[in-house]
C-alpha cells in the first residue's frame, strides 16, 4: 500500500506518456489518404468514336488532321495520343466523335419550308429569318454543313455549342434539328437568347 501511495505522489494527474498524439497536420493528411482509398475517383468517359480511318502509308497525325479537317489537338485527344505516338499501317484511328445525324424520312418542299418559317417567326422578323435561312441552307431542312459537320438544318444550328440549352427545350438529339419546324423554333430561341440579336448569323458583310 505504501508503494502505491508513493507512486501516486510522484505522478499526480500526469498524462499517460505511453501515447504520443500526432500533430494535427499529420492527422489531417492521414484522413485525406484514407478518403482517397475509400472513395473511388469519378471517371469522365470520352464521347464515343463515330468515324474511324484505317492508317495507310505516309499517314501522320498532322496529315490526318488536315485531311479530315479536324484540329490536331482534338484528333490527339480522341485517340489518347500525342504527336510522338507512332502510327502503323492498318491501325484504326478515330477521326470524329460527333453524333451520327440521321436524315428525316419526311421531305419538305421549298414552299412548305417558307410557310413553316413564317409561322414560327414573328411577323416583324420573318423576312429577315427567311433571308438567313436561304443563305444558310437554301431552304433545305436536312443540310449538314460547317467545319466537321457541326451545323444543322435550315438555320445551321451549331449543335455542340448550343446542346446544353437545346436539351432543356426537348431537342436531345442532333437529328431533331433536321426537322424544319424544330430548327426554326431553335433559331428563334437562339435569337432571343442573344438579346433579340442576329449575332449568331453575322458575317463580315451582313449585320442588320
Amino acid at each position: 500500500m505504501a508503494e502505491w501511495g508513493a507512486l501516486l505522489r510522484r505522478c499526480p494527474g500526469s498524462p499517460d506518456r505511453g501515447f504520443k498524439s500526432l500533430p494535427l497536420r499529420h492527422t489531417f493528411a492521414s484522413f485525406l489518404v484514407l478518403l482517397a482509398v475509400l472513395i473511388p475517383a469519378t471517371q469522365v468517359s470520352a464521347a464515343p468514336c463515330t468515324k474511324q480511318h484505317t492508317v495507310k502509308a505516309n499517314d501522320s497525325w498532322t496529315r490526318l488532321a488536315a485531311r479530315f479537317n479536324v484540329p490536331l489537338k482534338s484528333l490527339l485527344s480522341m485517340n489518347a495520343a500525342n504527336t510522338a505516338t507512332p502510327l502503323f499501317i492498318g491501325d484504326r484511328v478515330c477521326i470524329s466523335n460527333q453524333p451520327v445525324v440521321t436524315p428525316p424520312d419526311t421531305l419538305f418542299s421549298r414552299r412548305e419550308v417558307v410557310a413553316i418559317i413564317r409561322d414560327v417567326w414573328p411577323d416583324d422578323l420573318e423576312e429577315t429569318a427567311l433571308f438567313v435561312a436561304r443563305r444558310e441552307s437554301n431552304f433545305i431542312p436536312a443540310v449538314v454543313g460547317g467545319k466537321s459537320d457541326c451545323c444543322l438544318g435550315l438555320f445551321q444550328i451549331y449543335w455542340s455549342v448550343h446542346r446544353s440549352w437545346l436539351e432543356r427545350t426537348g431537342v436531345t438529339e442532333p437529328s431533331q434539328l433536321l426537322d424544319p419546324r424544330l430548327n426554326a423554333q431553335a433559331a428563334l430561341a437562339l435569337y432571343r437568347r442573344n438579346g433579340n440579336s442576329w449575332r449568331p448569323w453575322w458575317t463580315s458583310s451582313w449585320r442588320p
